[in-house]
């Protein structure tokens, strides 16, 4: 499996503003507990609340709390709102740093409270240190507000990570000092100089260490800053609204311990210890996650048109017999009469997602699309090749104008594109093609006028780095049609 940093470039660009700072905080149906967050910062820290902005990231806009959350945009000054539905887990706070608007960005959990003049001794800190690249956390108190916890030791214990303290993070005024690893409740940096958590995590947990160690192999470091204290609320009497999977989790920490150099046999023999024979069959799921050829993308993008269950519960048994069904993210477009302008949209809201999360590359598809028999076989060989091309779309379907892609046994090029129903696409046309697809249904069926569908404007206007698969992999499973079967 392919991991790597996330790269700032393919977020959209945004202005990070000078000297000012930006707490953000994901939220999943914690309405109560993002409200006190919310307004302890406006009422406990108002000497900085013109250098501060905060941005909340709603992760379940569509459950119950939503527009009470979306509703704070217009009472609270400095807020703003961001609904995220389409990435789930704690990794979500990724997307809290690349849609900072401002020079430093703080991540804090929506149940977290900073003690009075902490964010002012924090901007303070940060003007001393314009051109720090190190990840900055700081001691978390208890209840009683006297004991204090400076880093994790690096023990299994539910999660990875057992609370410490150091005796030099017991006087706020002490000099800040490096440390091991911390929990994540509260950590920040420059913008530009996060590092990013790995596109593909899912679910809750495996960041805690992970994270620090790639800031050390980056040769940057993880400090604790006695003054920046905060207090964390951990009981949730109700349980939480969110499911936590170990097998997710368990997953997590393989993927992140992987790309940063780190030994999984503590992962595996602590998750032996506590479930049981299952983790083999865990652990085989992950061995066969990497080894699948569209491993090669950092999505997998269904469009589920109208949000049809018949159609998604197709897509899910083609899916799971192609081995990728855990993979695979559903997108439901906005609605419209006209099936070209749904499809577009679909596409330009994946794109969208694609640039928001930082990812690479993205394979989207519909949910009609009915694979090859020996699909595996056959992406295995383009997509080795393609990994060495400087591409910027690849058709898995029909495509016209074929010639051997150069130096390649299977791999074309191609001039023309008979359908769009499962396209790859990279980074590099990201901002280009999301500047000239309207985003609304109005304006994409005026477009069409001029474009007619959306697989002539590329065929048109994207005329370099287009590549096909061959053979064919991918057909639309419509009624009449056979699918493709091995050649």
């Amino acid at each position: 499996m392919t991991t790597r940093t996330p790269l700032a470039t393919t977020a959209e660009p945004t202005a990070a503003t000078p000297g000012r700072l930006t707490v953000g905080m994901a939220v999943h149906d914690d309405y109560d507990g993002a409200y006190f967050t919310v307004l302890a910062l406006r009422l406990y820290h108002p000497e900085v609340a013109d250098r501060v902005d905060i941005l909340l990231l709603d992760n379940d806009p569509g459950g119950p709390a939503a527009d009470a959350l979306r509703a704070l945009e217009g009472t609270v000054p400095g807020l703003r709102y961001l609904p995220v539905d389409h990435l789930k887990g704690t990794g979500v706070r990724d997307i809290i740093f690349r849609e900072a608007r401002t020079e430093w960005v703080m991540c804090v959990d929506c149940h977290v409270l900073l003690v009075p003049g902490a964010l002012a001794r924090f901007l303070g800190y940060a003007d001393a240190h314009p051109r720090s690249r190190d990840l900055l956390q700081g001691p978390v108190l208890n209840d009683d507000l006297c004991t204090v916890q400076t880093h994790m030791d690096p023990v299994f214990n539910n999660l990875f990570g057992v609370w410490g303290c150091d005796p030099r993070g017991m006087d706020p005024d002490a000099p800040p000092f490096e440390i091991g690893m911390q929990g994540l409740g509260l950590f920040a940096c420059r913008k530009d100089a996060w590092l990013g958590f790995n596109p593909r995590m899912r679910g809750h947990g495996g960041e805690e260490g992970y994270i620090h160690k790639k800031y050390r192999a980056a040769g940057a470091r993880v400090l604790c800053l006695p003054f920046l204290r905060w207090t964390h609320r951990f009981a949730r009497p109700h349980g939480v609204s969110y499911p936590v999977d170990a097998a997710e989790r368990c997953r997590n920490y393989l993927l992140a311990w992987e790309e940063v150099g780190m030994a999984v046999e503590p992962v595996l023999d602590y998750y032996r210890e506590t479930c049981g024979e299952v983790v083999e069959r865990w652990l085989a799921d992950y061995v066969a996650e990497k080894n699948h050829p569209l491993s090669y993308f950092d999505a997998l993008v269904c469009v589920n048109p109208g949000g049809s269950a018949t159609g998604w519960a197709s897509a899910g048994r083609r899916l799971r017999r192609l081995g990728v069904a855990d993979r695979v993210r559903r997108l439901v477009p906005p609605a419209s009469e006209d099936p070209r302008a749904e499809r577009a949209l679909a596409h330009r809201l994946a794109l969208a997602q694609a640039r928001q999360q930082g990812l690479e590359h993205v394979l989207v598809f519909e949910d009609q699309v009915a694979f090859r028999e020996d699909a595996r076989t056959v992406l295995a060989a383009n997509l080795a090749e393609l990994a060495e091309q400087r591409w910027n779309i690849c058709h898995l379907g029909d495509a016209q104008q074929r010639e051997p892609a150069p130096g390649c046994h299977h791999l074309q090029t191609t001039q023309g594109l008979t359908a769009t129903h499962a396209l790859a696409y990279h980074a590099r046309v990201y901002d280009r093609l999301l500047a000239e697809l309207p985003s609304s249904e109005t304006e994409m069926r005026a477009w069409l006028d001029t474009h007619t569908d959306l697989d002539r404007f590329y065929a048109h206007h994207l005329p370099e780095g287009v590549f096909a698969v061959s053979p064919t992999v991918a057909v639309t499973d419509s009624p009449g049609r056979d699918l493709l079967r091995t050649a």
